[in-house]
């Protein structure tokens, strides 16, 4: 696991310092605690989101909107209600990697912010 995490990591670096020059045409500081912020916060997200739906808490509501929208006013049969699949159960890969580059770059984010307000 701690190879792809330092991968997504170097890319993520690499994504922050092109971004920079293309958004702003020059790279400051600032400009990258902006950008490394955005891209720690969505790693973070996607992270935690994938954490909550594989722990189940979808399921009921999933369940739901799937037996009331694949029936279409016809009654499902007990054997096709078994064979739903919860959505808990259909996400396979794992988070661990995009919750430790988030962390990751939300840690060089900070340090680099208090750089800039220790300059």
């Amino acid at each position: 696991m701690l190879p792809k995490t330092f991968t997504l990591f170097i890319l993520s670096l690499c994504a922050t310092i092109l971004l920079s020059f293309l958004i702003y045409h020059k790279l400051t500081l600032l400009y990258f605690i902006n950008i490394s912020f955005f891209i720690a916060g969505s790693f973070l997200f996607l992270a935690l989101l994938t954490m909550t739906v594989k722990g189940g808490f979808f399921d009921g509501i999933t369940y739901g909107f799937r037996r009331t929208f694949v029936s279409k006013g016809k009654e499902l049969s007990k054997d096709e209600i078994q064979e739903m699949t919860p959505v808990s159960e259909m996400i396979t890969f794992h988070y661990s990697p995009f919750l430790r580059n988030g962390l990751l770059m939300l840690a060089v984010m900070l340090i680099a912010l208090f750089i800039y307000y220790n300059r």
